[in-house]
């Protein structure tokens, strides 16, 4: 597979309460500088690759002009990738840009409905009603969009096993390709840095999750990654690629690259952003060299977060090591515990060690004595 393309658009009309990423609610005269210094990044930066996959993620791509969007793949290799996706915010279409998108070769779009119950989009601060889903569902289809992903959150305050089912039943009669499911999690650089009153305890989130699995599972979606499900055929292949170690190119402030090498990524400061690109230089903030044990490390989180598994006699031939016999003992406790599935060569996660995924994945990485 070749190389992925990932533009950051940073932009947001206001910040959700539960948000960390790397986001700014700026002016919309701020929005062409930004564009016109992030082609500058990709020029100086010399990826001439051809690009397999492109995803415009945020923030929200959808609140600049298409026009804009226009500019930054004409300066990619947009002409050879088989899957250009964007991200949008329900209530920031329309009929023209939908088409403009299509025209421009855009062929995949993830919908962020977060919940298609308006009490849930009210707690946790995003100003779209459930009806704008529905509105720019309906307009993506009308525009021939037959790739699209809904993106929903669990475990919003207040949310109840029985409001999070409603949710499931209105995504599926939708019948989206892709549906991408988040547990709601404490990040500390979001409003919610405390989490506030109503929050589920973890037995609701694994009522959640298992609901999800079963819902989804029998309306015919794959459960290929721990978060996400898609008809057969339609995983994301920009996200496989993450998952698989496809070396990918990220640009625009706070991006992150791998070059099969090293990771790198970006300064998360617009100023700065602003300031190394006018100056001619790449605005990198750091990198890390992937060392053996951490190879090691990724190629099980990575690996063990897909319903595929990981080869572990491939991760030990590449990296030339041995299992010891503790972590052989350890592999089988928690196979008879019920948390994995090994067959002596692909390792995998249970549906019940998908309910503790982390906590699972890090014995097999750091067994505990």
């Amino acid at each position: 597979m070749n190389p992925g393309l990932y533009i950051h658009i940073p932009f947001c009309e206001q910040r959700c309460y539960y948000c960390a990423f790397t986001v700014a609610v700026g002016p919309e005269h701020t929005f062409e500088p930004y564009v016109r210094r992030l082609v500058r990044e990709l020029e100086l930066s010399g990826f001439g690759d051809v690009a397999e996959t492109i995803y415009l993620g945020g923030g929200t791509p959808s609140l600049i002009s298409a026009d804009l969007l226009g500019r930054i793949l004409r300066a990619s290799p947009a002409n050879t990738a088989t899957e250009i996706s964007i991200e949008v915010n329900p209530g920031t279409l329309s009929s023209d840009k939908v088409a403009q998108y299509r025209d421009l070769g855009i062929n995949r779009v993830s919908l962020g409905a977060q919940s298609l119950e308006d009490e849930d989009l009210h707690r946790a601060g995003r100003l779209h009603k459930a009806s704008a889903v529905y509105a720019d569902f309906h307009l993506l289809r009308q525009n021939g969009f037959s790739n699209i992903n809904l993106d929903l959150i669990a475990g919003l305050p207040s949310q109840e096993l029985e409001t999070w089912t409603r949710n499931l039943d209105k995504a599926l009669e939708l019948r989206p390709e892709h549906i991408s499911i988040y547990m709601l999690d404490h990040e500390e650089r979001s409003a919610w840095a405390k989490l506030p009153p109503g929050i589920p305890e973890e037995n609701d989130f694994a009522d959640f999750y298992a609901e999800a699995e079963s819902r989804l599972g029998t309306a015919g979606y794959l459960h290929y990654e721990i978060s996400n499900w898609a008809l057969p055929g339609r995983e994301c292949r920009h996200n496989v690629g993450y998952w698989t170690g496809v070396p990918y190119r990220g640009c625009g402030v706070g991006a992150h690259s791998y070059d099969g090498v090293r990771r790198f990524w970006n300064t998360t400061s617009l100023a700065e952003y602003a300031h190394l690109i006018d100056d001619g230089r790449l605005p990198t903030l750091g990198e890390e060299l992937l060392t053996p044990p951490l190879r090691h490390e990724e190629a099980f989180m990575l690996g063990l977060r897909q319903a595929c598994g990981v080869n572990v006699c491939a991760v030990a031939k590449a990296l030339g090591i041995v299992y010891s016999p503790e972590w052989r003992l350890r592999v089988e406790q928690l196979q008879d515990a019920g948390w994995i599935h090994f067959d002596g060569t692909i390792l995998r996660l249970t549906a019940k060690g998908r309910l503790a995924a982390n906590s699972v994945i890090e014995e097999l990485i750091w067994p505990t004595p």
